[in-house]
């Protein structure tokens, strides 16, 4: 089992970093869990693995605005130095299906803060060309994991919204989440840019 990624200062600021972590666990496992399954079930080894970025390429992210959140946090509170330079000038005036603009030197930049999307499509097989869409391509090589979490992850995410706890289960039948989200392309991520340089003159004031 992995570790959760914790921030403990920052999670006792903003309860809702704390619930989005939380998920992101709950994620993680059902994932591995489903991975070893269809590992062993295929006999062969997920074709995904590190410096693989084809999935970060021309694709269409699905984002809750929480996971939106989390990326603005990561990115603006965590990051520093050169990556979150390079990030900036990356986030300036994005707005087109590409590459993905968290996408720095070929690796994802805010990976502990990935949305759902990206944790969960994985290959067989052999790992993606260029430009290929496996669900066209081969779609049996093709898997979304950790599916079978998804109720738990309501109740992480739903009463974030404001929602009572006694609702939460009629919401995610009916679709609450999905409903409410966004693809990243569209968002106007530029204005992460803005909270960065906030973020770096405030440390810069503290460590005075």
């Amino acid at each position: 089992m992995g570790e959760r990624v914790r921030y403990p200062d920052h999670e006792a600021r903003h309860p809702w970093l704390e619930r989005l972590l939380n998920a992101y666990q709950l994620c993680d496992e059902a994932v591995r869990a489903d991975l070893a399954e269809q590992t062993t079930r295929r006999g062969v080894a997920i074709a995904c693995g590190p410096g693989c970025r084809n999935c970060c390429i021309d694709q269409v992210i699905p984002v809750s605005e929480f996971e939106v959140l989390g990326l603005w946090w990561y990115a603006s509170e965590i990051l520093e130095g050169p990556v979150q330079e390079e990030l900036k000038q990356r986030l300036l005036g994005y707005g087109e299906v590409g590459e993905c603009a968290f996408l720095v030197d070929g690796r994802c930049c805010v990976y502990p803060l990935r949305p759902f999307v990206c944790r969960q499509y994985y290959v067989f097989s052999t790992p993606c060309a260029p430009g290929e869409n496996v669900f066209d391509t081969r779609l049996n090589d093709a898997f979304c994991a950790g599916q079978s979490c998804a109720r738990d992850l309501a109740w992480q995410l739903i009463p974030l919204y404001g929602v009572a706890e006694e609702n939460v289960d009629w919401l995610y039948e009916s679709g609450y989440v999905s409903r409410k989200g966004k693809h990243l392309h569209t968002l106007p991520l530029d204005n992460i840019v803005m909270h960065m340089k906030t973020a770096t003159h405030l440390r810069k004031a503290r460590n005075a």
